[in-house]
């Protein structure tokens, strides 16, 4: 660590590059690819079904909902997509969103740089603190994902314009890594549309604006959530996901059958 530069103009020196987290994945996807490597380990029996979507979909810079049966590894093969990251990202120091040194968002950060300009302190984070999870239940709220003005910081004298007193969701402090939901038809339609929207207009409102860079992955049990007649179920998350894997082995003569065990 003391190898890396300490602060902005440090970091500027180096000839460090900042790039969206999708073109990140890609790029170190690709790698993967040329050197012969699998982009996910220890899950058996989607070498010829699963993976080669999620390889295009990667590639493609989608956001991805995986849908299977209960015990297929969507859980194991999401939280191995943080290997695809690079191993460490610099962001400024103290940062609740892990604000980009040459692009801050967060209003703590701009004014930092703003103050301190080429001596902003930078910290290095490692990839494994660069992701997000969420178990969807019926009482998951935008508060939650989003986030909400924080009542402690209005009663210490804050205004509710200001944008100090935004306390982050899960999404904004998932900025530049990758961020997950489980069981996802268990989230209120509302809800889902509310954060769904996000993929679209890659805007996240609260106090102020934010755009996260976060790459969004869903995953839902399809045996959980009867289709509803007028609507099939998962129709809020499948218009707006880029791209959706089923998650099915095939066994022998493209019989079905369930996923080969592994140990998750």
């Amino acid at each position: 660590m003391s190898s890396r530069p300490a602060n902005l103009g440090q970091l500027k020196d180096s000839g460090w590059q900042s790039v969206p987290v999708k073109e990140e994945l890609r790029r170190n996807v690709a790698a993967r690819i040329r050197e012969g490597k699998p982009i996910v380990e220890g899950v058996l029996g989607y070498d010829e079904t699963v993976l080669p979507q999620l390889e295009t979909a990667l590639l493609a810079g989608h956001d991805v909902i995986f849908l299977g049966e209960r015990g297929q590894a969507k859980t194991r093969v999401i939280r191995s997509l943080v290997e695809l990251l690079d191993e460490w990202l610099p962001v400024v120091a103290g940062s609740e969103i892990l604000d980009d040194p040459f692009a801050p968002v967060s209003r703590y950060a701009r004014d930092l740089v703003a103050e301190h300009g080429d001596d902003t302190v930078i910290e290095w984070i490692h990839r494994s603190h660069r992701f997000g999870e969420k178990l969807a239940t019926p009482d998951t709220s935008i508060a939650d994902l989003i986030g909400e003005v924080d009542p402690i910081k209005v009663a210490e004298g804050r205004y509710l314009s200001d944008e100090l007193t935004l306390h982050y969701g899960l999404v904004p402090r998932t900025n530049r890594g990758i961020f997950a939901i489980n069981e996802l038809p268990d989230l209120a339609e509302r809800i889902q549309v509310g954060l769904l929207n996000v993929l679209e207009e890659r805007d996240a409102r609260g106090r102020g604006p934010a755009r996260p860079g976060a790459r969004l992955h869903g995953r839902g049990g399809v045996q959980h959530q009867p289709a509803r007649p007028t609507e099939p179920e998962h129709q809020p998350a499948l218009r707006r996901v880029g791209a959706h894997d089923r998650h099915q082995h095939r066994g022998p003569a493209g019989q079905r059958g369930p996923a080969c065990p592994a140990p998750w």
